[in-house]
């Protein structure tokens, strides 16, 4: 389906309206940036962590994000993802830092395996690392120019999932269905959390919409709320954290106009 502002604008709606529960099991870096966005978009997050728990915690939620950042509570994933799989509610793994570690890559595949997650979603070289199953770089913010679509879409409709690549360019494929939204700014790239918060979001707009275009939708959303962020800061002069404060924000003011005005300026 075509992407368009009334779409977004009415899946933000509902999750305002219906509040769902996300289960979010992220790393201590961003758990709050997680958290804070989630309720900024009408929301309702729960950061549950420990193994004992996370079964009965994400029995009663709409859906489940495992942020690799958090890979010592890998075992909680595994058993909030059995959980969530049983109950049919969408799933979103992001694989922060597979494009350096082995051990994080290696834990990545198996838990696609086990939980048949709805998405990933990851930058660029995360991502590629993913597809190739090898080494891409060092940090967890790095892009990665090579990158291919068609890569993409193989591996998507191989894993029967959505694949999404964030970037200056968001390309959100599943195997069949590609888009490509270039939405956003640059200074999401540096505030920690872009990416976490990102795939929080994700859980809020796949909860509607476990689709390919739900995907598509909050990734516009998303970068969006970015560009109106950028405004705000560039107008008052401010820096990285006064731009990370005026994106979460834009999260929760965010109205149809305006992102029918994103459209229309990207047109």
């Amino acid at each position: 389906m075509e992407l368009t502002a009334h779409y977004i604008a009415e899946l933000h709606s509902r999750i305002r309206k219906e509040c769902p529960i996300i289960h979010c099991i992220t790393n201590a870096v961003t758990v709050n940036d997680c958290a804070n966005v989630l309720l900024a978009a009408g929301a309702s997050p729960t950061m549950a962590h420990h193994p004992l728990e996370v079964e009965e915690i994400t029995a009663g939620t709409n859906a489940l994000v495992c942020n690799f950042g958090a890979i010592a509570d890998y075992e909680a994933m595994e058993k909030a993802g059995r959980v969530a799989a049983k109950f049919g509610h969408a799933i979103i793994i992001d694989p922060v830092g597979i494009s350096g570690s082995t051990y994080r890559r290696e834990k990545c595949k198996d838990l696609i395996e086990q939980i048949h997650p709805t998405c990933v979603r990851g930058n660029y070289s995360e991502i590629r690392a993913l597809i190739e199953n090898c080494s891409t770089a060092t940090g967890v913010d790095s892009g990665d120019t090579f990158l291919s679509i068609e890569a993409m879409e193989q591996y998507a409709k191989e894993h029967e999932l959505i694949l999404v690549a964030s970037g200056a360019k968001d390309m959100i494929t599943d195997g069949t269905n590609t888009y490509v939204c270039d939405h956003g700014d640059p200074r999401m790239a540096k505030i920690t959390g872009s990416g976490c918060m990102s795939s929080a979001l994700l859980g809020a707009f796949l909860g509607m919409d476990a689709s390919v275009s739900g995907a598509a939708a909050c990734c516009a959303f998303v970068g969006i709320a970015g560009e109106l962020a950028a405004a705000k800061t560039d107008a008052c002069g401010g820096g990285t954290m006064t731009f990370r404060n005026y994106f979460i924000d834009a999260v929760s003011l965010v109205t149809e106009e305006q992102l029918a005005q994103a459209f229309a300026g990207k047109r």
